[in-house]
């Protein structure tokens, strides 16, 4: 079988055919993060890099007077900044918060590419599903920041294909991606989180850049003592000698609530035994959270002192969806954090973790999160979540996901000015170039519009 450079190089530049149904998941992809990205903007730690690099105001990609390797360290900071943005439980990666804003950046300056941009996309979360197969659980059970070791490749990859890069190049780049891999967990909870896929995205720009003028690097960055060696375990490159490429669409998760993603299943079943118990905050029930092993490892908060800190937290995000039936953006504001009636009732959560008896890190999407609520030792309440909201085994329908970016686009309003639900698709539409053609090994067509027709209400009123 061919080597894993081999492959990768070969998909990169004839990923196949990109049907109707990869192209439309890309055209969901794209809009979802560019929402958060515009809800994230104003957030502190996107603030702080477009005062670090010089960006103006003006959330749209292609900015003048700012180069594509900072405006993708901008976007991707401000895409991940509300933890909002979607999730690749496989890799247990934020993939299109690092590869959308490396796209983008690119395309907003080269237009001709455009047309490309959806299959880019398609093919970058290809890649980020592979090496994060490779990798395996075990890689971000170590304590790396998955994103921002996976992300690179990823987003390298899907530049690759969107520029053209011939083989040599394209190896090149891989390898100058490589070389900037890293990222740890204990930056959770802190503004360093989101610069991580800010890091990813620039990274990947950054490598773009310098093939482009000529720099090489290894050609086979993945092969003895390369990438799965050093960041993978002793059977990574077993398992990536077994990796697979190819187009689909479902790969990803899209978050319904703006928290870290190990909580959603908790989220999910204090949603379910709330519809059952008619007063969640009687003093006299306890509730118990039993997760499978791997599950607390992102959750690193007990007691949350800010929005970022109780992002992940699971008692604060558990206690919320009881107490007020559901999770959104609003509820990781300081006010909302310190509400007497949230505190009190996340004193009487217990979140037990299952322990690792086997020695098997079977990753973040293994076994089921079983709620009880107590009282007095009897169950009086219980409920079990086996599949993630919003995951390919339960996909964010068109409502939902419309709910979602209105309530991006009202959080962008507070502070900027109102921008139309047809102004939205309009801009997403021009990202991309909503009318694909053949040269972008796509079949000539238009990616139709799945939730009805654009009207021109507001957001943020």
């Amino acid at each position: 079988m061919p080597e894993f450079i081999d492959r990768l190089c070969d998909f990169m530049r004839a990923p196949g055919h990109a049907d109707a149904a990869v192209l439309d998941d890309a055209w969901v992809g794209i809009s979802d993060t560019v929402a958060v990205a515009l809800a994230g903007w104003d957030e502190p730690s996107a603030r702080a890099v477009r005062q670090a690099y010089g960006s103006s105001e003006d959330p749209a990609f292609g900015q003048p007077g700012l180069d594509a390797e900072r405006e993708a360290l901008i976007q991707g900071t401000a895409a991940h900044a509300l933890d909002y943005d979607d999730v690749a439980l496989g890799s247990v990666t934020h993939p299109s918060a690092v590869i959308v804003p490396a796209l983008l950046a690119v395309a907003a300056r080269r237009p001709d590419l455009r047309p490309r941009v959806l299959a880019a996309y398609a093919v970058g979360l290809a890649v980020d599903a592979a090496v994060g197969e490779a990798l395996g659980f075990g890689h971000y059970d170590r304590g790396w920041h998955a994103t921002s070791t996976i992300g690179p490749i990823s987003a390298a990859a899907a530049l690759g294909y969107l520029v053209e890069l011939e083989p040599r190049g394209a190896r090149s780049l891989l390898a100058l991606a490589a070389a900037q891999c890293g990222g740890m967990q204990r930056n959770f909870g802190t503004l360093a989180k989101p610069a991580h896929v800010g890091f990813a995205a620039a990274t990947a720009v950054r490598a773009l850049l310098l093939v482009e003028a000529g720099m090489t690097g290894d050609q086979d960055i993945f092969g003895p003592g390369g990438y799965f060696d050093l960041y993978g375990d002793a059977a990574a490159a077993v398992r990536a000698a077994n990796c697979g490429f190819a187009l689909a669409a479902g790969r990803v998760s899209r978050k319904l609530y703006p928290c870290c993603y190990a909580t959603h299943r908790m989220i999910g079943a204090a949603l379910a035994a709330r519809d059952s118990i008619a007063h969640p905050f009687a003093p006299d029930l306890r509730i118990v959270v039993d997760v499978p092993y791997g599950t607390m490892r992102p959750l690193r908060f007990t007691d949350p002192r800010d929005g970022n800190e109780a992002k992940f937290c699971a008692a604060y995000t558990v206690a919320t969806a009881l107490g007020t039936g559901t999770v959104r953006l609003g509820d990781f504001t300081a006010e909302a954090i310190a509400r007497p009636a949230i505190r009190a009732l996340m004193k009487r959560i217990a979140v037990v973790e299952s322990p690792n008896g086997a020695g098997v890190v079977a990753g973040l999407d293994s076994g089921d999160v079983h709620l009880r609520i107590v009282r007095s030792n009897e169950t009086v309440v219980e409920a079990i979540s086996s599949v993630y909201p919003g995951s390919p085994l339960a996909p964010i329908g068109p409502e939902q996901l419309w709910d979602k970016i209105s309530d991006c686009l009202r959080t962008h309003a507070r502070t900027h000015r109102k921008i139309a639900r047809s102004e939205f698709e309009r801009k997403v539409g021009q990202y991309v170039a909503r009318c694909r053609s053949a040269s972008a090994n796509v079949s000539p067509r238009c990616i139709p519009d799945r939730y009805g027709d654009p009207s021109g209400d507001e957001f943020g009123t």
